[in-house]
């Protein structure tokens, strides 16, 4: 459906009230309805000769009839007139609410009178609208160079290209982006999928991956508790609260304690020299 403007369309109708308009058929040396066009809309205005009535009309070429699609102007305080009997003349027209035109000054005026110092490139049906009429901003982006790879930012005041080494620098990247990925000196390391919180990290050929606990236990042969004890392969602890440096150890029942040099010399049925020598003279007094 399209809006569609013909010159020199006027016919007849007898529609009484509200409703549709029936078409009776063009006026002597008028074009009929039909060359709007099936189901497309036209401005239309319609008299008796007292009351009007000014609107949008959409044609229907099956029965030659006109809907009231919306009123803009009429004698009815703009509401659809309500037609008594007789004749009226229906016929296609041009408001001077949807015109445009130029002012005394140059201006193209809208049709609500305000001048278009501000063209909305929504209302260009083809064609362009020169720097000059765009804001400033647009104008910048309008004078950028199209060179491969730019990027267009904002420095604060208007939008500028940069090249991609500039842009990292705006962004604080540095030269991390493009940085090779790998283990080697300066590279930038690249997880492998599966790495979750609290993982440990191994070196998976070029790649970093994620390792649990317990693959960190299997990978270094490790166990997950210790067995104390003193049987083969049990882990030894201290097993006495008076641990003393200089002391020697011994094995418990569970662990290790310590003994100092005195316990030991006792433990193993031994003497100091000092008392061995004292022990000998008093020998020789014995024996005389």
């Amino acid at each position: 459906m399209a809006l569609v403007l013909r010159d020199r369309v006027k016919e007849t109708t007898t529609t009484t009230g509200t409703g549709t308009y029936t078409l009776a058929g063009a006026m002597t040396g008028f074009e009929s309805f039909g060359s709007v066009g099936n189901s497309n809309t036209t401005y239309y205005g319609c008299s008796d000769g007292t009351d009007f009535e000014i609107g949008i009309g959409t044609y229907t070429a099956s029965g030659t009839t006109l809907a009231r699609t919306a009123i803009l102007q009429s004698s009815n305080s703009d509401n659809a007139v309500s037609w008594g009997s007789g004749t009226k003349t229906i016929f296609c027209t041009l408001p001077a609410e949807k015109m445009s035109f130029l002012d005394a000054s140059g201006n193209l005026v809208a049709a609500n009178a305000s001048a278009l110092t501000a063209l909305n490139a929504s209302n260009l049906a083809s064609g362009t609208v020169a720097n000059a009429r765009l804001d400033q901003q647009l104008q910048d982006v309008a004078g950028l160079a199209v060179t491969d790879g730019n990027f267009v930012v904002g420095d604060g005041s208007n939008f500028v290209a940069e090249s991609g080494a500039t842009a990292r620098t705006s962004l604080g990247l540095g030269t991390a982006a493009v940085l090779d990925t790998g283990i080697s000196n300066t590279n930038v390391p690249k997880f492998t999928s599966g790495v979750a919180d609290d993982d440990f990290l191994r070196v998976n050929g070029t790649d970093i991956e994620g390792r649990s606990a317990a693959e960190v236990l299997s990978d270094i042969g490790g166990q997950a508790s210790l067995t104390f004890g003193i049987s083969n392969t049990n882990a030894v602890k201290i097993d006495s609260a008076s641990v003393a440096d200089d002391e020697y150890a011994r094995f418990t029942s569970s662990g290790l304690e310590s003994r100092s040099t005195s316990e030991v010399l006792s433990d193993i049925g031994a003497t100091t020299a000092t008392d061995a020598a004292n022990e000998a003279t008093a020998l020789a007094i014995a024996l005389g």
